[in-house]
């Protein structure tokens, strides 16, 4: 092997910024809220919120002129902070790997998935912190009740209703009592046998009855990693969040009142997530350097209903 197959290529990597680096629970927060694409670090969103409906004007005399409601955006200033994360490959590990390509592979997924992490950790947080969201504390054997409560008290907003969740908490709520009796009927629907050996079998059909007791569209179940903080200590990771679901399209939030997005600073117009490689001479290393700039903006946080305390 040449010494130059040794060294990765110096500049922007196009290539390692397009990989999938957590494909197996993978990263949902943006489904919550989605990416609103910037090219400015520091800016203002204007958005549309939830408008009451106006009284109409009944019998009114002729001469007499219409009183206008005037519809209006809001308006929600943002400022991107940046989160970077380098990892590093020394000339020796490369032949280990298999070669540069490898080694590519493997550092510039690390630095990338380090600063998704951070991305998707704060998601999580700001949805399931109660801050003006609507919110209850979940009471033992309520669940159900709860559940219609949640649902009713988002029911103006616009979107597709969701359940989400820790995977801890997931399964906590698939061992209720009162859960396990609607459960086994479902079971049955689905072509015989006991609650548990849907369980076993499918957690794609777990979460698709779950939906069904709780008449939601869907039921989402994050990593515990980033979505199960404070589990057993009465943390956040207790808690579910019933919520609208977002339109993924970039400017959704000014046709409907949308729960929030993910503002993210594009320095190309192009990718969020900036991947750069270089190989130091003086260390013997290559280098891979991710980056991106952020900001999450809370548009209509009650479109958001956090039922605390799921786990105890």
């Amino acid at each position: 092997m040449a010494m130059e197959s040794y060294k990765t290529e110096t500049g922007r990597r196009e290539d390692l910024e397009s990989i999938e680096v957590n494909p197996v629970l993978g990263y949902i927060g943006t489904k919550f809220y989605p990416v609103l694409p910037v090219t400015e670090k520091t800016g203002s969103v204007y958005y549309t919120t939830l408008t009451a409906d106006a009284a109409s004007q009944d019998g009114l005399a002729r001469g007499t002129a219409l009183t206008p409601v005037y519809l209006t955006e809001s308006v929600a200033t943002f400022s991107c902070a940046s989160v970077e994360k380098r990892y590093a490959v020394g000339r020796d590990e490369v032949k280990q790997m298999g070669g540069i390509e490898k080694s590519d592979k493997l550092g510039g997924s690390a630095s990338k998935r380090s600063v998704q992490r951070t991305l998707e950790t704060a998601l999580a947080a700001q949805l399931q912190t109660v801050g003006s969201h609507q919110t209850a504390t979940h009471a033992a054997g309520e669940f159900l009740a709860e559940a219609n409560v949640a649902r009713n008290a988002i029911r103006l907003y616009p979107g597709k209703t969701a359940f989400v969740c820790a995977f801890t908490t997931f399964n906590a709520i698939m061992r209720y009592t009162e859960v396990l009796n609607q459960f086994s009927l479902a079971a049955l629907m689905l072509g015989g046998g006991e609650a548990k050996e849907v369980i076993a079998g499918s957690p794609s059909a777990l979460k698709m009855i779950l939906g069904g007791i709780l008449s939601v569209d869907e039921v989402i179940v994050g990593d515990d990693a980033h979505w199960g903080v404070g589990i057993g200590s009465g943390g956040i990771g207790c808690a579910g969040v019933f919520v609208k679901l977002p339109g993924q399209d970039e400017f959704s939030h000014k046709m409907d009142a949308e729960l929030g997005k993910l503002v993210q600073y594009l320095p190309d117009g192009k990718q969020p997530y900036i991947v750069e490689s270089y190989y130091s001479d003086e260390l013997k290393t290559n280098m891979y350097d991710a980056e991106t700039w952020y900001s999450i903006e809370e548009l209509n946080a009650e479109a958001a209903y956090v039922l605390d305390e799921l786990v105890a």
